[in-house]
């Protein structure tokens, strides 16, 4: 089972090294594109695709949970509707490859700003921050990299004007 803790085997030739080099920047790039695709008015046909056929997305705290191409797309579909505009910065990539090279976990932390309509009053939006953190499992297929399992954890979620210190989560 790969693991975070897993270290770097010291004995790879430099090909090998390389191409792990090239592997963890590919799966940045996978990342960083689901969040631009999420930036985009939630792409779901973009977002989807960066998933295999039976991938997994769960996002806990303000997410949901969808598994297999439509169920994500309805899953984004249905996001757009109440999260009007997002930006998300995902930072601190820790990126471990099998020694098969053929799969790999990575850990990223999640800052986002959000225009979300308010539930209560469907003509309000409310300008949101979160904060979060991801352990993502991705598989390489065919030689590219796509998401296995998506997890996220929302840890906050507050309006602007109270910040996370008065009132962490909003209503």
């Amino acid at each position: 089972m790969l693991n975070l803790n897993e270290s770097l085997n010291d004995n790879l030739s430099l090909e090998q090294r390389i191409a792990r080099l090239e592997d963890i920047e590919a799966i940045k790039q996978l990342k960083y594109q689901y969040a631009r695709y999420c930036d985009n008015h939630y792409d779901p046909d973009g977002i989807a695709s960066l998933f295999i056929p039976d991938g997994h997305w769960l996002v806990t705290g303000i997410g949901g949970e969808a598994t297999g191409h439509d169920e994500i797309k309805k899953h984004f579909v249905a996001a757009s509707k109440d999260i009007v505009w997002v930006v998300h910065y995902i930072t601190s990539p820790e990126i471990v490859i099998a020694s098969d090279g053929n799969s790999a976990i990575g850990k990223f932390y999640l800052n986002c700003l959000a225009t979300i309509i308010n539930k209560n009053d469907r003509s309000q939006e409310n300008a949101v921050v979160m904060t979060g953190n991801y352990v993502d499992h991705f598989v390489k297929v065919n030689g590219k990299w796509y998401f296995k399992k998506l997890s996220g954890a929302i840890t906050q979620a507050s309006e602007w004007t109270d910040g996370w210190v008065r009132k962490p989560w909003i209503d």
